[in-house]
């Protein structure tokens, strides 16, 4: 039986950890908002790989969504093995320019999101056989326990509030499901960035260079088949927690 997945995020590092899984052998469901032609083009990528493949469009910042994720993955998949968490909302914002709402929105479609998500997949993971029944993975940022650079504090607390829900629910599920963190650093250069920006930060990196997306999907690869990792946080960032941001003037 092939072994199923729910992803939540197919932009950037979603999207090639959603195309390997599919090409080693995953069923998925994977959950956007805004990105169809992603979740089109890696239908097609299952398609041909003879992989079932199942999109749900659904907003994450609105909790009435979550049951319906749920529900649509168990009668789609019927079960699931793993739950990879990605969506993340991601702009500067001047901390006096912080609304309430905005706030509120982060926090829900970050760290909200991941805990009712996690679990409704926990009470399907524990229909599985064996003494590992799942394993969850989140995405979180490596800043946010070392060097939280300004103007991005709403997204800087609903990523700690992250990181507090993997150690609290990795032991919650404990002993039969696995929950831990992936923090990466710089992986693929935003859209919105210039490249003497990107430059800029790579030079402040011990490592000088940015993480190759292989060293991401071997994180991941390795969580999905540990039997003895849960509650931990694994930086993939190219030493950035002890250099700082390397974002020039927005670093506090």
């Amino acid at each position: 039986m092939a072994k199923r997945a729910l992803i939540t995020g197919i932009r950037r590092i979603g999207e090639r950890i959603t195309e390997h899984l599919i090409r080693e052998g995953w069923d998925l469901a994977v959950v956007y908002n805004s990105s169809e032609d992603r979740a089109d083009r890696l239908g097609k990528v299952a398609e041909a790989e003879g992989r079932k493949f199942l999109k749900i469009k659904a907003d994450l910042s609105d909790p009435s969504s979550y049951g319906a994720v749920i529900s649509q993955v168990k009668d789609g998949l019927g079960g699931l093995e793993a739950f990879i968490h990605l969506a993340s909302p991601y702009e500067r914002r001047d901390l006096r320019d912080v609304t309430l709402s905005e706030f509120e929105f982060y926090l829900r479609s970050i760290a909200v999101s991941f805990f009712f998500l996690t679990k409704g997949c926990g009470d399907l993971m524990r229909e599985n056989d064996g003494p590992i029944k799942g394993r969850v993975i989140a995405f979180g940022d490596w800043a946010v326990e070392h060097t939280p650079y300004r103007g991005y504090a709403h997204y800087f607390v609903a990523k700690g509030a992250l990181h507090t829900a993997v150690r609290v629910l990795a032991k919650e599920l404990a002993p039969d499901i696995l929950v831990n963190c992936v923090a990466p650093g710089p992986v693929i250069k935003p859209e919105d960035l210039s490249e003497d920006a990107w430059k800029g930060i790579l030079s402040r990196t011990p490592l000088r260079r940015e993480v190759p997306i292989e060293d991401v999907l071997g994180a991941v690869r390795f969580l999905l088949e540990s039997t003895s990792v849960t509650g931990e946080i694994i930086r993939v960032d190219s030493g950035r927690h002890i250099a700082g941001s390397g974002l020039g003037s927005l670093e506090g």
